[in-house]
């Protein structure tokens, strides 16, 4: 199918890449359809989160677990069933960036990640209970 998006104009997608997220994204609930560009090659970030209803919007979005060793977040009850997580779902989550003019102050939401059923292609945002930075930089700082 056929896409326009707000960065890249047209692009073509395969139905079977959207991501469904039956709860919409915190302050735009109203969104549920989204897919995930990567503009450098597939699962290399920063990629872009854009709607499929909403060609203005997208987010620019990394992969957590290559930012912090080990991260893992809970999932509330009610985000784990829109998701229809179990014990054997194969979970992939992703961080909101915020990148202002000086992108080398870019900074990733790890305490309200997007969590997505890989095999149902299901998503959800939740607050993780784990005490993770809503403000965690990516690139280090110099002399750091």
């Amino acid at each position: 199918m056929t896409i326009n998006t707000r960065d890249f104009g047209e692009q073509e997608i395969a139905e079977d890449k959207i991501i469904n997220f039956p709860n919409g994204i915190y302050a735009f609930e109203d969104q549920h359809r989204f897919v995930m560009l990567s503009p450098l090659g597939n699962d290399v970030f920063p990629a872009w989160l854009q709607s499929l209803d909403n060609e203005n919007l997208c987010f620019i979005v990394f992969d957590p677990e290559q930012l912090v060793k080990d991260y893992s977040v809970t999932a509330d009850e009610e985000s784990a069933a829109a998701i229809e997580k179990n014990r054997k779902t194969s979970i992939r989550y992703l961080s909101l960036a915020v990148v202002p003019e000086e992108y080398k102050n870019t900074t990733v939401n790890l305490k309200s990640p997007i969590m997505i059923n890989a095999d149902k292609m299901l998503a959800a945002q939740v607050i993780a209970s784990e005490d993770y930075p809503i403000k965690f930089p990516i690139f280090k700082k110099e002399g750091a």
